[in-house]
C-alpha cells in the first residue's frame, strides 16, 4: 500500500516563517503575497518581469493597464 505523499511545506523567502495557505501565500509576518514563477515555482519580486531563476517571461497575458 502506497502513502500519500506529504504536501510540501513553504517558507516565506523574506523571513522564513512557514506560509500555512499554499493557495493563499501570503506571509503573515512580513504581511507580503508571496509571488511564484508560473515555470520554475522559485519566488519573485512582484515587480519582476522576467524570472532571475529560469528566464521565463512571468508578465505574459497581463494587460498593459496594470501597470
Amino acid at each position: 500500500m502506497t502513502e500519500p505523499e506529504p504536501k510540501k511545506r513553504l517558507f516565506c523567502p523574506f523571513c522564513d516563517e512557514e506560509i500555512i495557505a499554499a493557495d493563499l501565500p501570503y506571509c503573515r509576518a512580513c504581511q507580503l503575497t508571496i509571488f511564484y514563477c508560473p515555470v520554475c515555482r522559485q519566488p519573485l519580486p512582484r515587480e519582476d518581469k522576467v524570472c532571475p531563476h529560469c528566464g521565463s517571461d512571468i508578465r505574459q497575458g497581463a494587460s498593459e493597464d496594470s501597470e
